[in-house]
């Protein structure tokens, strides 16, 4: 593992490492909600309004889990591999955006 993170090693394909910082940052948004949600939601549009309703997320954080998320969907249905420096960079924001989201913690 990276000491500087919970990441994986940095030898996957960039692709990869975007992918799987897209996974890393989607479960921390749904362990973000409070245990006491009545239902799980299990479309991203619908994640990111449980988190909106509940505090968790504003509009600025929102606005960039959606830029992360077309970017992950450009990746992921397209046969061109992003770059190095572009993998980087994913993993940087969506770790930031981790660090943000307020957690679920609190007894409902």
């Amino acid at each position: 593992m990276n000491t500087k993170t919970d990441s994986p090693p940095n030898h996957s394909s960039p692709a990869t490492r975007v992918l799987d910082a897209w996974v890393r940052l989607e479960a921390g948004l749904r362990a973000a909600l409070p245990a006491c949600s009545v239902q799980p939601p299990t479309q991203p549009a619908e994640l990111l309004s449980a988190l909106r309703i509940n505090l968790r997320i504003g509009p600025e954080e929102e606005a960039r889990i959606l830029a992360l998320r077309e970017i992950r969907n450009r990746i992921a249905h397209t046969p061109e591999e992003p770059s190095v420096q572009e993998a980087e960079r994913y993993e940087e924001e969506a770790e930031n955006l981790m660090a943000l989201i307020k957690t679920g913690e609190e007894a409902c």
